[in-house]
């Protein structure tokens, strides 16, 4: 009988592990989704199996305003994840215990997502995402639902041979090269229409040390990024193009 037992348990266990799509990254412990805006998904290359993990810390409670302010803290009962658009041709995603949306990740939970798939010729671009659901907590007994977007993410697909065409009809800003660099690096963008662009730089405490508005072409632009007045350090930038705004992180080392 306590062979048996035995069996089972290792069988249950095993098949545990089986339906285990992902792991989560125990580094992250804040509630949020990770990695964050300005680090980004990893490139796809054309070719190559493609794999990238997105862990989520969901809060333990959140604060609503039931008639006027201030808010009540009321537990979160859980987050559900109902569709995914934007990912590359044959590309899919499933969470950790899911294959299939809905995804539902339990208030005071760290759980995860992972994209996979391989890129074929002629997918070469760059593919935003758009990730919507509902969060869900009890207010006085009754369940309540808030809509939520994670609008921030871009899968870039590139060639075999690591060349990046920039093309479509969106709004596009690839990581700056070199990074980490001294003086100045490059920002290649997209646009799909002429258009005023904004630029503003901003360091980790979320103080503004630069911003600046240029004219830029419809296609490709460049823009030289100046960091000779900078300290060491990590900053981020901000691109604006039309109410759209694209944010990535970039390391000033001399």
């Amino acid at each position: 009988m306590k062979k048996l037992l035995l069996s089972l348990i290792a069988v249950f266990t095993m098949s545990f592990a089986i339906a285990q799509n992902c792991t989560p990254d125990g580094q992250y412990t804040l509630p949020g989704v990770y990695p964050d805006s300005a680090t980004g998904l990893a490139i796809a290359t054309v070719g190559v199996p493609y794999s990238e993990t997105i862990t989520t810390v969901t809060p333990v409670d959140t604060c609503i305003v039931i008639i006027l302010p201030p808010c009540t803290t009321v537990p979160i009962d859980s987050v559900i994840v109902d569709v995914v658009t934007g990912l590359p041709p044959g590309f899919t995603v499933v969470s950790e215990n899911e294959s299939s949306l809905p995804f539902k990740f339990l208030g005071g939970s760290s759980s995860c997502m992972l994209i996979t798939g391989t890129a074929a010729p002629g997918d070469e671009g760059i593919y935003p995402l758009n990730v919507t659901g509902l969060s869900w907590a009890t207010l006085l007994g009754v369940p309540t639902s808030q809509p939520f977007v994670v609008d921030w993410y871009q899968i870039e697909v590139v060639s075999a041979t690591g060349v990046r065409a920039l093309t479509g009809d969106n709004f596009q800003v690839r990581q700056n090269i070199p990074n980490p660099f001294n003086n100045t690096s490059n920002i290649e963008f997209y646009l799909p229409n002429a258009n005023n662009v904004s630029i503003s730089i901003y360091n980790v405490l979320g103080k503004t040390v630069k911003t600046e508005e240029i004219q830029a072409a419809k296609g490709t632009n460049n823009y030289s990024l100046n960091a000779t007045d900078f300290s060491n350090g990590v900053y981020f930038y901000n691109l604006t193009y039309s109410n759209q705004t694209i944010t990535k992180r970039f390391v000033v080392n001399k």
